[in-house]
């Protein structure tokens, strides 16, 4: 079912061309669902696409790799 899950997310946002926090909304909405619960079954591509979204728009800080001096 997880995998399910994250494959409907990802046609979703290929389809309707929209983001993953869309999608993943959209689908809540279409399940009746909450967020939480959908969240903890993400996999981790589609949680690295969504937090790559967030960075882009400044919704999260960047990941520094650069060592603090």
């Amino acid at each position: 079912m997880n995998s399910d899950i994250n494959l409907i997310i990802d046609e979703l946002v290929k389809q309707n061309n929209i983001t993953y926090m869309e999608a993943i909304l959209k689908y809540t909405d279409n399940i009746d669902g909450e967020i939480e619960a959908v969240a903890k079954v993400l996999n981790k591509s589609i949680k690295d696409k969504l937090e790559m979204e967030a960075q882009e728009l400044h919704m999260m800080k960047k990941k520094s790799t650069k060592l603090p001096i």
